[in-house]
Order: C-alpha cells, then sequence, then structure tokens
C-alpha cells in the first residue's frame, strides 16, 4: 500500500516560513523569551518597544531581520550588543542613543533603538566595554558607516538617560 506524500519544499526555505511563523505568534503574544539570559521580554508599543528584538535585561538581541522590521532572517544567531552609537539628526547633531550588535554566527552587525525599560546601568556597562573592543571588530563596525560612541559623547549619554543636566538640551557635538 502506497501512502501519498507532500511534495517535499527545500529545507531552507521551510524553515524560514516556520521560524517567520514563531515570530509572528511571538509578536502576538505581546512578548519572547530572550536567548541569551532567558527572561521573558516584554513588547510594548506605549514604551517604544513594538519592534523590539533586544532583550532590556542584558542587551543581547536575535538576527531576526535581513531588513530592518522583516523578520525574515534565516540565521537566528544571538547578536552580541557591542557599543553605543547615535541617530545623527544632520551633520551636527546627535540623536537618540542606540545600541550596536554584532551576529555571533555571522557578520551581520545592526543597530536598534533603546526603549525606555532597557537598564541604564547595563547601557553604560556596555559604553564602558566598547573602548576595549578589537581593531577587527571595530574596523568592521566602521565600513558599515556606524560612528563608534567614545569618551568625548559620555556626557551626551549620561544627558540622555538621566536627562538634562548631564549634556546639552540640542545634543550638539
Amino acid at each position: 500500500m502506497k501512502h501519498s506524500r507532500k511534495p517535499r519544499r527545500f529545507g531552507r526555505e521551510r524553515n524560514s516560513e516556520r521560524l517567520i511563523n514563531r515570530n509572528h505568534k511571538q509578536d502576538q503574544d505581546n512578548g519572547f523569551k530572550c536567548s541569551h539570559c532567558k527572561q521573558w521580554v516584554v513588547i510594548n508599543p506605549f514604551i517604544g518597544t513594538a519592534n523590539r528584538n533586544h532583550c532590556n535585561l542584558c542587551l543581547w538581541s536575535k538576527h531576526v531581520d535581513n531588513k530592518k522590521g522583516d523578520r525574515r532572517a534565516t540565521c537566528q544567531a544571538g547578536m552580541r550588543p557591542v557599543g553605543l552609537t547615535f541617530r545623527i539628526e544632520d551633520s551636527h547633531t546627535r540623536g537618540e542613543i542606540m545600541l550596536i550588535h554584532a551576529c555571533a554566527d555571522c557578520p551581520k552587525i545592526s543597530i536598534n533603538r533603546i526603549a525606555a525599560d532597557d537598564g541604564e546601568e547595563q547601557i553604560l556597562e556596555l559604553f564602558g566595554q566598547s573602548f576595549d573592543l578589537s581593531i577587527d571588530l571595530r574596523i568592521h563596525i566602521e565600513k558599515d558607516g556606524i560612528h563608534i560612541a567614545s569618551i568625548q559623547d559620555r556626557r551626551h549619554i549620561l544627558g540622555q538617560l538621566y536627562g538634562i543636566g548631564y549634556g546639552d538640551a540640542a545634543g550638539h557635538r
């Protein structure tokens, strides 16, 4: 007796569909489990986390996007937070603080907005650790056009995290 079989799809295509469906389910559940620290991460549009893909506790991310917000990456590896940068508003003004992530399995570098519930202490610790980045990683990040925040940016970072008094309100370099 012969059994009818469904036509086989290529493994990568099938796997991609499964991952995309799982990511959609996570968005519907208003959160996800961090792949690094295993804590539950809340997705809440009221605090700027509707498109979140990093943990507010350990700041690790997950390689989920090929293009910003598409949730179609097949890599799915953890992305280590490696530094801070700023969204550039114009040639003289720094915008909001952004996290720089490096994928653990591929050369992908990405930047992500910080959210209201990201830990200030973790952000400052990451800022300090970024001074010890390897030359190779630093060059790789800068080739992507990302300026890594330097010690001269400390006052501006403190101003954004804790309010006016640490940095100037206009954000000038």
